[in-house]
């Protein structure tokens, strides 16, 4: 477990997610969503090269009970040095949790390491076997939040270099901040599209 959490947080940054310390109560609220299960290969945007944009080539969600075991797969370039290929082997070996929230009319994937309450949660939705994913417009959501919710305790700009919103508690106070942006375009950005294919 020691070794899991440098590649769960790498995959989390490059997936453009936003972070969240405690899932707190939400994360039992979470449930299964049937349109995620199976594996998703990246498509990436229109005009741009998949391997150019972060995130894992392949997605593939596993029903474990009341949750998803999620693992995120990137290929493995036979050529690179053996303890290289090993290391890759292992890493699309090790899996997250995810359940699913619906936040307006909008659905978002919360995803933590195995027993944790951890992790980071990120906009989603399936039409006709693409799956989208959105991260939050950071410049935006923090205006709003300045505008809208300047003393919000659980959703707020984070203290390290960089802006951006982070999450400490997932509460009923995030909960309602992010049901007043979440069917609103003008907070979300488009990171990548994978098609289905099992």
């Amino acid at each position: 477990m020691k070794r899991f959490w440098p590649c769960l947080v790498a995959v989390f940054v490059l997936s453009s997610c936003t972070n969240v310390e405690d899932f707190g109560k939400y994360w039992d609220k979470g449930v299964i969503d049937p349109a995620l299960e199976g594996s998703w290969k990246k498509q990436g945007l229109p005009g741009q090269d998949p391997h150019d944009i972060p995130g894992p080539d392949l997605w593939r969600f596993t029903k474990d009970v009341s949750m998803y075991s999620v693992k995120a797969i990137q290929p493995i370039d036979p050529n690179e040095a053996p303890d290289v290929i090993e290391q890759q082997k292992a890493a699309n070996e090790e899996t997250m949790s995810a359940r699913t929230l619906r936040i307006g009319k909008h659905m978002f994937l919360m995803q933590v390491a195995p027993g944790e309450r951890k992790g980071m949660i990120e906009r989603y939705e399936v039409q006709r076997g693409t799956l989208q994913e959105y991260y939050m417009n950071n410049a935006v959501v923090l205006e709003f939040l300045k505008a809208q919710h300047p003393t919000a305790r659980n959703i707020k700009k984070n203290v390290a270099e960089g802006a951006y919103v982070v999450i400490d508690t997932f509460d009923d106070e995030v909960f309602q901040v992010l049901s007043e942006i979440a069917d609103n375009p003008a907070y979300w950005l488009l990171n990548c599209r994978y098609q289905k294919v099992s």
